[in-house]
């Protein structure tokens, strides 16, 4: 990989998988042309946010928590999450919370009912601790990936098996 810095700050300005493409690119960029091309082994990659910085296991877990902040924030209706369970294993409410009765005895079943009336479900929603989405999905025999899924697509992935 090949590159040029900025020499104030050593902010990366360029760089490229070949020389000829950073020359190109210097082209383009006339200004900074007297900056001097190195090579690196380091790979970059373009943020958003931070613009080219070096993709290490610092910036790779950034990521991660930025997406798993986007997912956590998406929001489905009840009538979304109702139609995907009976789509994928042909249940209601009344079904998932005789289960969830069954399975999680310590629930409060009444309580439940009522967040199930909720305007909204949010994917990162919380209770005492616990994942909502990622414990019911369990008992669904669902991996919390699925339930980003089911989130990000408003149905449950096909073909999982209880």
């Amino acid at each position: 990989m090949y590159f040029i810095v900025k020499d104030e700050n050593e902010k990366v300005l360029l760089f490229a998988d070949n020389r000829e493409q950073i020359e190109r690119d210097l082209n383009i960029q006339p200004k900074w042309q007297d900056y001097e091309i190195e090579e690196t082994e380091t790979e970059y990659v373009l943020d958003d946010e931070l613009g080219f910085v070096e993709k290490n296991a610092e910036w790779e877990e950034r990521q991660r928590q930025k997406k798993r902040q986007r997912l956590d924030a998406l929001i489905l209706t009840p009538a979304d999450v109702e139609r995907a369970l009976y789509k994928e294993k042909q249940m209601d409410f009344d079904d998932l919370k005789a289960l969830i009765s069954q399975q999680l005895p310590q629930v409060d079943i009444k309580g439940l009912a009522i967040e199930f009336r909720a305007k909204d479900f949010f994917r990162g929603a919380e209770a005492s601790g616990m994942r909502l989405f990622d414990v019911v999905g369990a008992l669904l025999g669902y991996t919390p990936e699925d339930m980003d899924y089911l989130f990000e697509h408003k149905e449950l992935p096909a073909n999982n098996e209880e």
